[in-house]
């Protein structure tokens, strides 16, 4: 999709012209949440520093050796480092056992053997201990497909399932703080980010907060469209024709927002946005079969208005869902003019143009 500055789209909709009372709690007047998943893999990640052998996996990071599974570079954000220590599986091993259990897990490998498959069996003894002995409730465990699958909706399960580990050592008192002389944190610049200084760092700012709200923003449409699922509220068809690829949307944007965030945390003659944009333009392309469906979309949520309102503790179908279902139309006209602002701010032959 190109990123051309362009109007949002005349959505012909059904006039209704009762105005239902505003709600102080709405969705959409509550506040962005702590932190985002770049954030809350920052604070992951210094936990895992202070966990007994857990350091194995983070020397080399703290030794500027760390490379990216994938190409071989050093690792830009703390997400994909996480996802390639857990996918190791004897990393999931190290954190259940730091629980003190009465069978460990072992944490080792046969080197002369299969070790896609023997990692695998580490992560299913991981998944299957903390099921059997209650650490996780069984439907937030992630599955050993989800660990290994390229997908951060996948991801976002596999985080929150350690995450919840993690909490339970630290409930236990058995997270030694003491151990971490260094915050494997601060190898990712976010750690270091203050108040903004200047118009330029006030500008990244508004970037960076607007990006994550909206990210959070498709969170919440998609954990209440996998409730309607859940529940059987509303057709298989209704949900497509609504939702459309919602799923590829919340990726892509998580993907681009831990874009986003790595950039603005980096001193300003080494941030790159308008890389981001670049190299992630073949992935905007995840806005064309939604942006092509909002008018059907819109229009059948009118229809099935009296059947949505089950899920009115989530989102209120009169108003909320409407104004959250437009969100990625407004979203993709706003990115030609924050690149325009941002360029007032660097030099003309600055890599972010």
């Amino acid at each position: 999709m190109e990123l051309t500055r362009r109007a949002a789209p005349n959505v012909g909709l059904p006039m209704d012209t009762s105005i239902p009372s505003q709600n102080m709690d709405s969705i959409l007047n509550r506040n962005t949440p702590a932190a985002s998943i770049y954030q809350k893999s920052l604070n992951l990640l210094d936990k895992l520093a202070c966990i007994n052998g857990f350091e194995t996996y983070l020397k080399s990071l703290l030794e500027d050796t760390t490379r990216d599974a994938k190409n071989g570079t050093p690792y830009l954000n703390p997400i994909q480092l996480l996802w390639d220590t857990f996918r190791q599986g004897t990393s999931l091993c190290v954190i259940y056992n730091a629980l003190q259990p009465v069978e460990p897990l072992s944490t080792t490998l046969d080197e002369s053997s299969n070790l896609l498959r023997q990692r695998k069996d580490r992560v299913y003894r991981f998944v299957k201990a903390c099921k059997d002995n209650r650490i996780v409730r069984e439907e937030d465990l992630f599955t050993i497909s989800e660990l290994f699958k390229d997908d951060t909706n996948s991801f976002v399960k596999v985080l929150k399932t350690i995450e919840a580990v993690v909490d339970t050592i630290e409930g236990r008192g058995l997270l030694d703080m003491s151990r971490m002389t260094e915050k494997p944190s601060a190898r990712f610049a976010e750690a270091q980010m203050g108040p903004p200084q200047d118009n330029r760092e006030r500008l990244i700012k508004e970037f960076v907060d607007t990006e994550r709200k909206y990210v959070h923003d498709l969170e919440q449409l998609q954990a209440y469209m996998d409730e309607l699922i859940r529940k059987n509220i509303i057709s298989s068809d209704s949900i497509r024709y609504i939702f459309a690829n919602l799923n590829s949307m919340v990726d892509f944007q998580r993907r681009f927002l831990i874009g986003v965030e790595a950039n603005a945390s980096q001193p300003p003659d080494e941030q790159h946005f308008g890389a981001v944009f670049v190299n992630m333009r073949e992935g905007f392309m995840v806005y064309e079969p939604y942006c092509a469906n909002y008018t059907r979309a819109a229009k059948l949520c009118v229809a099935e208005k009296e059947s949505l309102k089950a899920l009115s503790h989530m989102i209120e179908p009169h108003y909320e869902l409407p104004s959250m279902l437009i969100k990625p139309v407004q979203r993709i006209c706003r990115y030609p003019l924050m690149m325009d602002e941002l360029t007032k701010y660097y030099d003309k032959s600055s890599p972010i143009l």
